[in-house]
């Protein structure tokens, strides 16, 4: 009897432990061969323009361009509780926190739904793309709220 107690009771602290487990919200990686965006439903096929949004549940959202996981935050998303939104470095591929990220914007630069908001890591890679390209401004987190979400086709 002492050892399906002492049994039950180990049985009983794992599962109660798995109770307050905070969801993790660390970004996973883009499978292009499932992963559609959740609001323009074309392939994320451009890995490096992929972005993605995670409730606190757990639920994650994937998009093919930045624009379309504004545009699911200021709709759809609204009502929803946001643990965390990443953005790719257009060159590391390595996912970044929106709110860590630099953008360079212009409306003529490529991105798969036409935003023109290619993301970095740090300022000086978004600054280093604008010189390369020859045109464009860096966008940080409060610079995004004030873009004109519109395609530039």
């Amino acid at each position: 009897m002492m050892k399906k107690l002492g049994l039950l009771l180990i049985v009983g602290l794992f599962v109660l432990s798995g109770c307050g487990q905070e969801v993790s919200i660390e970004p996973r990686e883009v499978n292009p061969e499932i992963d559609a965006c959740e609001v323009c439903n074309m392939s994320v096929a451009h890995v490096d323009f992929a972005t993605q949004l995670i409730e606190s549940d757990g639920t994650v959202h994937m998009y093919d361009d930045i624009g379309c996981m504004v545009e699911y935050v200021n709709g759809e998303g609204q009502n929803k509780e946001i643990a965390g939104q990443y953005v790719r470095d257009f060159e590391s591929l390595e996912w970044v926190p929106i709110e860590q990220a630099y953008h360079a914007y212009h409306p003529e630069f490529w991105t798969p739904m036409a935003y023109g908001v290619v993301s970095f890591s740090s300022k000086e890679r978004a600054e280093d793309y604008i010189k390369q390209e020859g045109k464009g401004e860096v966008i940080d987190y409060s610079g995004l709220a004030k873009l004109d979400w519109t395609m530039h086709h």
